[in-house]
């Protein structure tokens, strides 16, 4: 669902709810702002996060990749969105498998 968002780190907004999940991908604009607080305060509360290095971004280039290197260096994993979302599918053959390839492809 969506939430309206007034501080930095979606974490920290109101009616933000993981709802028990353990894993995060996260994605949005300005890597080393937003993105950066969301997922350290992720990290911080154990959630194993994800972030598609091709999925967030930044004004400026030197800020985007700072922004990627300190999450990176703090413990989530820095990856694309097609190798998440193979991650999530897990096979070929499905259904849904068949709908991302459209998308991607």
């Amino acid at each position: 669902s969506r939430i309206e968002k007034t501080v930095f780190s979606a974490v920290r907004a109101d009616g933000f709810d993981l709802g028990g999940r353990e894993q995060a991908i996260v994605c949005g604009i300005e890597t080393h702002v937003c993105v950066s607080q969301t997922v350290h305060d992720l990290l911080d509360i154990g959630v194993e996060v994800h972030v598609p290095a091709d999925a967030v971004g930044s004004r400026h280039e030197l800020d985007y990749q700072r922004g990627l290197t300190r999450m990176e260096s703090a413990g989530a994993v820095v990856t694309s969105v097609e190798a998440a979302l193979f991650e999530l599918l897990e096979r070929a053959g499905t259904p849904e498998f068949k709908a991302v390839q459209r998308l991607i492809l």
